[in-house]
């Protein structure tokens, strides 16, 4: 597999299959699927997620200022495993149409009352104990291989007491799959850390455990294993390195269309590829060369050929050079004061960091920034602004007390953020923008300060 992705993308996580059996429950009219309360003191975005053939339904909602939400669509199978997103928390649960259930989360915790209970515990100890955030190493809190091992084995065994907690025997046993392929995947990941932290030599053993994927187990799409086993699995051995992008996008979607049998599973890595593809940047003919190409793919996996069609709608209202900012976001600093963007700029060139604690491309890029802001701290005609689009708050404030910047540090305020970012197009992190003294932009995919250029691209915005 050729590994293009370079930037931060925020994990998605684990995604929960649609299950395929039903329980009984005691009907109640107009009771919603899952009812919930959080722990909060102003209205708070969650999403809530869940698989149907490789596609991921996601659900996107505010709860009101006590923290309340309702969650109530019709499920595409009757019934599904959820996975919850609270900024980097995330939480599991069982829902089914004709049931209810209750949740009350506080923290780390996710307490359920109603129906399905001892399947909304089992994905809630899934999803809580293999958080990606446990294995994801931060400049903070590095690799290191005896602490990931131990928390792995932790994870899994917590997992287990919450499988045979099961009552169903069919959910048990696709539960059982599921939290043995997590295991694997986790497993996988260690063994990928310690190979490019430490030098291990650990091939064989990883390649052991690749050679036991079923590339057409559903649980091998929901635990992340798919990937694991499409990098391995050259499925063009021999196509030649200088095609151009539709050629070689097309050929892997080809390839996975022919090797696997499972639906779910090849819709899963059409959406991954064609996500790839999108990084890119292709052109609007290589774009509609490449949907013509996977015609037939398209046609089974309809979603992926209306993310198309909305990725083209979208370029046309694409933030570019010489625009003006599409919105006005409120900021919050470290001592929790607000301002707006444009207060901050304040009619001077800005050079805007946008960023957050959990990718580590971007903490790389701060001690550049700051060798970059030192250069020109006494230009009154420049501001230099770092923005992060944390969730988790306490992270930020850290972060920001432990490296104290010399130059002006916000955190986005949630709602405005977002659609700060929606609008300029900001779905990948490090960012860096540069405005004009006239409020538009120069440039919208900026130089990293990284970049040996960098100095050359301030002063040619300086000096327009």
């Amino acid at each position: 597999m050729h590994t293009f992705i370079t930037d931060c993308f925020k994990p998605l996580g684990l995604v929960a299959l649609s299950a395929l059996f039903m329980h009984s429950c005691t009907p109640k009219a107009d009771a919603p699927l899952l009812e919930g309360k959080i722990n909060v003191t102003e209205p708070t975005e969650l999403a809530l997620v869940y698989d149907y053939e490789g596609e991921n339904i996601v659900t996107e909602l505010t709860t009101d200022s006590t923290g309340a939400f309702t969650y109530n669509p019709v499920l595409k199978a009757g019934e599904a495993d959820l996975v919850i997103y609270v900024g980097q928390d995330i939480y599991g649960a069982f829902v089914k149409q004709g049931c209810s259930t209750h949740v009350d989360i506080d923290g780390t915790r996710a307490t359920f009352t109603g129906d399905n209970l001892d399947r909304c515990r089992f994905n809630n100890t899934l999803y809580q104990s293999f958080s990606p955030w446990t294995f994801k190493p931060t400049p903070d809190h590095p690799f290191q291989l005896d602490e990931w091992n131990t928390n792995l084995q932790q994870a899994y065994e917590r997992t287990q007491k919450a499988v045979e907690a099961v009552s169903n025997p069919e959910a048990r046993a696709r539960y059982q799959r599921l939290a043995d392929a997590t295991h694997k995947y986790y497993t996988l990941q260690i063994l990928s850390l310690d190979r490019m932290m430490n030098q291990a030599d650990n091939e064989a053993q990883a390649d052991s455990l690749l050679a036991t994927i079923d590339p057409n187990a559903d649980e091998t799409r929901l635990s992340g294993l798919i990937n694991y086993w499409y990098n391995q699995a050259n499925l063009t051995p021999n196509m030649g390195r200088m095609i151009d992008l539709t050629t070689f996008f097309t050929a892997q979607i080809n390839a996975v269309d022919s090797a696997l049998t499972n639906e779910g599973n090849k819709h899963s890595l059409y959406n991954t590829l064609t996500t790839m593809f999108f990084m890119y940047e292709p052109s609007d003919s290589d774009i509609t060369a490449f949907r013509t190409a996977i015609a037939p793919q398209l046609a089974k996996a309809p979603f992926i050929a209306e993310d198309i069609e909305r990725r083209l709608a979208e370029r046309a209202n694409q933030i570019k050079d010489g625009d003006t900012l599409p919105s006005d976001p409120t900021l919050i600093a470290r001592d929790g004061t607000r301002t707006t963007l444009n207060e901050v700029i304040q009619g001077k060139v800005a050079y805007i960091d946008f960023w957050a604690t959990w990718c580590a491309p971007c903490c790389r890029e701060i001690p550049y920034f700051e060798k970059v802001w030192k250069q020109y701290k006494s230009d009154s005609r420049i501001v230099f602004v770092s923005i992060s689009q944390d969730d988790n708050v306490s992270a930020w404030q850290a972060k920001v007390d432990k490296d104290q910047p010399g130059w002006p540090n916000y955190i986005f305020e949630k709602i405005s953020g977002r659609q700060f970012l929606d609008r300029m197009g900001i779905n990948a992190i490090p960012r860096f923008l540069i405005v004009g003294r006239d409020g538009r932009i120069i440039h919208v995919n900026a130089a990293r300060p990284s970049d040996k250029d960098i100095k050359s691209v301030i002063d040619a915005a300086l000096a327009r």
